[in-house]
């Protein structure tokens, strides 16, 4: 019986945890010639969450390649499940971007990742990096694919690489997939991770393993002032 309890507080222990990483995203295209409109009305509108007490924290990024470049990413982390059922008073704020961000952006969608501590390094600037590089990697096994991630995290841990973060998808798309954001500070770094495609390829080839479907890239950069984090 005391082990079924330690092994029940254990579970119960990783519930809560995985259930405090919740991330959500949203994408947003700024309409042609509206892009300064857009920048200064979502800045309105984040600025309407501050005075009203808005508690969570939200992070802006341009996507600045790939086929989404020039699309706006807000998102907001470290949540749980719970949180999504009661926001800042929902029907002011859908108003409130409504007269703000609307009328200079479309919405294209949005989507919740999950965060994977143990296939993770960061820190507490890691999300406040100038870019982030967004890989999406599509597996065919996601058991299987964690352990590809693993060995990944491990190899660029022993680099020296500081913002690796893992997360998946858990609504919002193709449930397959794993999100890398790696972050860095300039285009020097880059170097670092100009084979991925290959290391894991490497990292399937030495496990006699195949989980990787395809891997995508796109680079993310940072707006601190199309951020808001709470007092």
């Amino acid at each position: 019986m005391k082990g079924y309890m330690v092994m029940l507080l254990f579970l119960c222990g990783k519930v809560l945890a995985q259930d405090g990483q919740v991330a959500h995203f949203s994408f947003w295209k700024p309409k042609p010639g509206e892009e300064k409109k857009f920048e200064n009305g979502y800045k309105q509108h984040l600025n309407w969450h501050k005075t009203n007490g808005d508690k969570w924290a939200w992070y802006g990024w341009y996507i600045i390649s790939g086929p989404r470049s020039g699309q706006f990413v807000d998102a907001t982390f470290n949540h749980a499940w719970s949180d999504f059922d009661k926001p800042v008073k929902p029907a002011e704020d859908y108003a409130d971007n409504q007269l703000h961000t609307y009328p200079f952006g479309d919405y294209i969608a949005g989507c919740k990742w999950v965060y994977l501590t143990d296939l993770s390094l960061s820190d507490s600037n890691s999300l406040q990096s100038k870019f982030l590089r967004l890989v999406s990697i599509h597996i065919t096994d996601m058991a299987i694919g964690k352990k590809v991630i693993e060995k990944l995290k491990s190899k660029y841990k022993a680099a020296g690489t500081g913002s690796f973060m893992t997360f998946k998808l858990v609504d919002g798309g193709e449930l397959n997939q794993f999100l890398l954001l790696i972050g860095v500070n300039n285009f020097s770094s880059y170097s670092q991770f100009v084979n991925l495609e290959e290391e894991l390829s490497g990292i399937e080839a030495s496990m006699k393993i195949k989980a990787i479907r395809s891997v995508t890239s796109e680079t993310l950069a940072y707006r601190a002032d199309m951020s808001l984090f709470p007092n």
